[in-house]
């Protein structure tokens, strides 16, 4: 099956919010399987979410923030697959009192290392050049300092945060993603929540210090940065209203809207880079201007290093 062209400028004339974050063409399969690391005593527990094909696939590795699983975002997984681009919803293991973000991105590097070849005990075929992350909160993080060693396509960050345990300083155990940002040659995507920052409970749960901003202007380029107007923390979740874990976040005002609207910028991105689709840039662009002239969001882009423009952005 050949991926199908999708009318792009046709969906940048349709409005902002509707578009990719729309299912796809694609039908999906899926599998869960651990990946297991005796060298270190580790796993990884994998939602593998593809659209079905015989061809290899572009594929991207999704990291939940903290504590949370990768199935809480499933239908991120789902539009990703229905636009073509195979989806490995990750799990670690730890807990809230035992937390190493080296330990974690080293998980991160071996899914990247390992699941080709174990996809391929399940019939799917996923092509090892053409590979973006993503990951929210933490795992927005631990996607940014992967990609500071490995060479990937395309990264995203859904309200990522630079830090640690609240109250801890531990420079070794939580090393800072935004020190490395200058080795990513990536193009980047920074998705922030506006209320991110906001205090409750005594503690934010994206500090102004360590939020999303503070990876942007880190960022070698080319860079997007999306702040989210009413966004909380928690919205890029399948379900914002998840108990305890989500309660000590500020709540967004439409979490529903500003996940589809997370959802829409980023299938385009990766497409973009994950396909080359010109067209699909062109339409990035061309929603974030919309929805930027209408006060959605506040929009920042930086070129690569030595061109004066973002070529499609």
């Amino acid at each position: 099956m050949k991926m199908g062209k999708i009318p792009w400028v046709g969906l940048v004339l349709v409005g902002a919010l509707a578009l990719a974050a729309e299912r796809g063409s694609w039908a999906i399969g899926e599998v869960n399987f651990v990946l297991q690391d005796p060298a270190r005593g580790r796993k990884v527990e994998i939602l593998l979410l593809y659209p079905k094909s015989f061809e290899a696939l572009p594929w991207v590795v999704f990291s939940p923030g903290f504590l949370f699983t990768g199935p809480a975002y499933r239908s991120w997984g789902e539009i990703f697959a229905s636009h073509g681009m195979a989806t490995a919803l990750l799990s670690y293991t730890y807990s809230l009192f035992n937390p190493d973000h080296r330990v974690l991105v080293r998980d991160l590097l071996f899914v990247l290392d390992t699941l080709p070849q174990e996809a391929r005990r399940y019939d799917v075929r996923l092509d090892p050049s053409r590979v973006g992350l993503v990951g929210h909160s933490l795992g927005g993080k631990i996607s940014f300092l992967a990609a500071a060693e490995r060479d990937v396509r395309a990264v995203a960050g859904l309200d990522p945060v630079d830090g640690g345990v609240p109250g801890v300083t531990d420079p070794v155990r939580f090393p800072s993603a935004v020190a490395v940002m200058g080795s990513v040659r990536a193009p980047v995507l920074l998705l922030g929540a506006e209320y991110g920052e906001r205090v409750k409970f005594g503690t934010p749960c994206a500090p102004p210090d360590a939020n999303f901003r503070k990876f942007f202007e880190a960022a070698p380029g080319p860079a997007l940065e999306v702040e989210q107007r009413g966004a909380g923390h928690v919205d890029y979740l399948d379900n914002p209203n998840c108990g305890l874990l989500c309660s000590v976040c500020w709540p967004g005002d439409d979490p529903a809207t500003a996940r589809a609207q997370a959802q829409t910028y980023t299938v385009l991105f990766l497409r973009g880079h994950l396909f080359g689709e010109d067209l699909a840039l062109q339409a990035l662009r061309g929603v974030l201007l919309a929805d930027s002239e209408a006060g959605r969001i506040n929009l920042r882009e930086k070129p690569a290093p030595g061109v004066g423009q973002l070529p499609g952005l």
